[in-house]
């Protein structure tokens, strides 16, 4: 390698036009290479992809639901009917009887009772 100067920072370089200089002097160097191999110049190639056409998009059409009877209705009106309303004994007893079936008991308070076994 040539004994080149050595520049404190790129800004000092930049500054003085020792950056310059020296991407010149590389360009001809590499452009009497690429004279002196006869070599074809590098083109870009660009294929093109022919698998799909090149018409114009698809049209986009918005569609609206059916109506009933020309009126839109609410997705909660149609799907479920109104349950009837349960009084808090009725659920505290529906609640009892599947706590009953799924833990084996029907209040929490005989889960409590029973002793804790450490492991």
């Amino acid at each position: 390698m040539e004994d080149e100067e050595v520049a404190e920072s790129w800004e000092e370089a930049a500054d003085s036009g020792e950056i310059d200089r020296r991407l010149e002097k590389k360009l001809k160097i590499t452009q009497k290479e690429s004279r002196k191999s006869k070599s074809p110049p590098k083109v870009p190639i660009v294929i093109q992809d022919d698998s799909l056409p090149t018409g114009p998009p698809p049209q986009i059409r918005i569609l609206k639901r059916p109506t009933s009877n020309g009126v839109v209705s609410s997705p909660n009106s149609t799907s479920r009917p109104a349950l009837p309303v349960k009084s808090l004994a009725q659920r505290e007893a529906e609640y009892a009887e599947a706590r009953k079936r799924i833990l084996g008991s029907a209040s929490p308070e005989e889960e409590q009772e029973k002793p804790i076994l450490d492991r």
